[in-house]
């Protein structure tokens, strides 16, 4: 647990569904001076750099997910997130990894304010190691309309959004929610609310400060 004392540093678990908004909503905390960590980009890293995670790929699923010298992530999505066994045997070689990485920043972090982000935080469990949990929140549809802008197809699509916790049930977990199905500038000044109200270092000696839950979603 990294959970930090309140009179050192504040560190926020930020997640969300995929399409949601969460990578905007931790670029917005980085604009307002928050140390941002993302997960995504360490498995990105990962497996451009990795040796021992691209050689384990290659054993599992051969030349097929390897494209211009280099893994192909497209095809790799393919597999992970159509067949669940798959995705959990990959999960299970990146995921040691990828918290020993973050966990490490957050350690050697002088920052005050610390923000991760982590799209599996819930299904992985890890909300203790926060002091707080933000889940950015936008419906199904807006997700689906937003994956097919990207070029996914519906199924595809559904597949991604179908192999995390529902969004509603991120909610239910987090111990602050953003809207991210509106606008950018929307998003925005709701994280500049919260920076300025709530995560401000004597902000949290008041009232106003949000509860943390515990125990899947009971407040203290």
């Amino acid at each position: 647990m990294i959970m930090s004392s309140k009179s050192e540093k504040i560190i926020i678990g930020l997640t969300g569904g995929i399409a949601c908004g969460k990578s905007t909503a931790g670029k917005f905390f980085q604009e307002l001076g928050w140390e941002l960590t993302s997960t995504d980009q360490i498995v990105s890293h990962l497996l451009d750099n990795n040796d021992e995670v691209i050689s384990k790929i290659k054993s599992r699923w051969g030349d097929k997910v390897f494209k211009n010298f280099g893994l192909d992530r497209k095809a790799i999505g393919k597999i992970v997130f159509r067949y669940e066994d798959e995705r959990k045997w990959l999960e299970s070689i990146l995921h040691p990894r990828v918290r020993m990485n973050w966990e490490n920043r957050v350690k050697q972090s002088e920052a005050k304010r610390n923000i991760i982000e982590i799209p599996l935080l819930f299904e992985n469990n890890l909300e203790k190691n926060f002091d707080y949990t933000i889940c950015v929140f936008a419906s199904e549809k807006t997700q689906n309309r937003r994956l097919l802008d990207r070029g996914l197809t519906k199924e595809e699509s559904n597949d991604r959004i179908k192999s995390q916790l529902s969004i509603n049930e991120k909610s239910q977990l987090a111990d602050i929610v953003l809207l991210g199905g509106s606008s950018l500038s929307f998003l925005k000044r709701q994280i500049s609310y919260l920076h300025a109200h709530i995560f401000e270092p004597h902000a949290l000696n008041y009232s106003h400060a949000p509860k943390k839950k515990t125990d899947r979603g009971s407040p203290k």
